[in-house]
Parts: C-alpha cells; sequence; structure tokens
C-alpha cells in the first residue's frame, strides 16, 4: 500500500508539473512578436533638413554670362517608406527648383525658372512611360542630384549645361544636356 501511495504521489507531481506552461524564453519570445505587432513607430527624415540654395555665376571667355541658381522647394518631395524592426522610417526627399539666366555680351537670351513639373515636361518625363524604359517612374520619384556648366563643350554659338535627375536608394539616373545658342533657343539632349 506504501508502495502505491507513493506511486501515486509521484503520478500527480508528474501531471501538475508537465501542465504545458511555457519557459520563460517561449513567453518572451511571444511578447515580443506580439508588440512587434501592436507597436509602430514612425520617424520622418527629410533630405535635406533645412533650406538650400545655391547659386553658380560664371563669365567665360567666349563672352556668355550664366547664373544657376538651385534652391529646395519646401513644399513637395517625393516618400520613401523602409521597415525596420518595429521603425517606419519615412524619407522625404524634397524636390529641388532652379533658374538659369544666360546673357551673352551683355544681352539677356535666355532666362527660365523649373520646378519639378516644368522639369518633367523638359525633359521628357512621362507619367505613363513602361516599365522597361529608363525614364520609368522619373516622373514622380526623381529629385534633382546636380546642374551645372559642361565646361568641355563649350564654343562661341551655344553652351551646355548638364543636369541630372536620380531616384533616390536607386542607381536610376538620367543625364541630360541643354544645349543653349546665341538666340536663346534650348535643345534638349537625353545623354543616359
Amino acid at each position: 500500500m506504501k508502495r502505491l501511495l507513493g506511486l501515486f504521489i509521484i503520478l500527480i507531481i508528474v501531471f501538475t508539473s508537465c501542465e504545458g506552461r511555457k519557459t520563460q524564453y517561449q513567453a518572451l519570445t511571444e511578447d515580443i512578436e506580439e508588440f512587434n505587432k501592436k507597436v509602430t513607430i514612425e520617424i520622418d527624415v527629410y533630405e535635406p533638413e533645412s533650406y538650400v540654395e545655391r547659386e553658380v555665376d560664371t563669365l567665360l571667355s567666349n563672352g556668355y554670362h550664366i547664373k544657376i541658381r538651385t534652391y529646395t522647394d519646401m513644399e513637395n518631395s517625393v516618400r520613401f517608406t523602409k521597415v525596420k524592426d518595429t521603425i517606419n522610417y519615412q524619407t522625404y526627399y524634397r524636390y529641388y527648383k532652379y533658374d538659369i539666366l544666360v546673357e551673352k555680351n551683355d544681352k539677356l537670351i535666355y532666362k527660365e525658372s523649373f520646378d519639378k513639373d516644368r522639369a518633367n515636361t523638359l525633359l521628357n518625363f512621362k507619367p505613363h512611360s513602361t516599365s522597361d524604359s529608363p525614364l520609368h517612374n522619373f516622373n514622380e520619384l526623381a529629385v534633382l542630384k546636380s546642374i551645372q556648366i559642361n565646361n568641355n563643350e563649350l564654343s562661341n554659338t551655344n553652351i551646355v549645361i548638364d543636369v541630372m535627375y536620380e531616384i533616390p536608394n536607386t542607381n536610376k539616373r538620367s543625364l541630360h544636356q541643354l544645349i543653349i545658342d546665341d538666340t536663346g533657343q534650348i535643345n534638349v539632349v537625353y545623354i543616359k
């Protein structure tokens, strides 16, 4: 009888200790997964953070005087989202505006201002381009990377300005040349 009572006590201990409780590690893992599903933290990042303006004033030996002014469009941007752990990083890449003024022998021959919409029209960034087009989504996602005078293409009858747009966080770039002749006519050439 003592043996039977001892066996009965052992069985009670075995059954009560194996009630399917979770280990501390399992409980912690499940709590972390549940927290990740419920809680999302959003961090907004702006590129550039504040207003930026840059003006290049160039006087060339062939009689051309060129001013290129670029500045941040504080009201318009493109947003890219990246989720890492429980943090949702939203990066807003601000568009840029730029003004081009060209004089030849102290006579104004070209003066224009460009925002994202005018640049899309000028550079032929179309909204419905096919996905195999090298300029696919440039009308919405591309941001001005650089604009500069091309000193290698100087002549007495025209100047060349290189304009590069890129889609942030990708290798997609677009390089165009703006060729402005001495009468103020502009021709746009897609390079790559």
